[in-house]
């Protein structure tokens, strides 16, 4: 069966950030972007109620798509990078 599909769990890189309180969330997927990820997508594990919102403005800011849904305790904020690589090497 071919599955056809171009995304797949293996291309989301994960960081944990549960009892961590914005803007640290934030700094840290921040972190992992300019540190080159290996994928375009990034999914931040969450407890801060605030984190959605504050996901929202920096995907805004920056260029990204972003995402999120409610697991039991935590939120899972999925973001897509603008691009692959931005290639904004120093």
């Amino acid at each position: 069966m071919d599955g056809g599909m171009d995304f797949f769990m293996s291309d989301i890189q994960t960081i944990d950030a549960r009892g961590k309180r914005c803007p640290l969330p934030v700094l840290m997927a921040k972190r992992a972007i300019n540190e080159g990820l290996l994928s375009e997508n990034l999914e931040i594990w969450v407890t801060d109620r605030s984190a959605p919102q504050d996901f929202e403005t920096f995907a805004r800011l920056e260029g990204h798509t972003v995402t999120w849904e409610q697991r039991d305790e935590m939120v899972a904020i999925t973001l897509r990078l603008k691009s692959p690589a931005s290639g904004a090497k120093p």
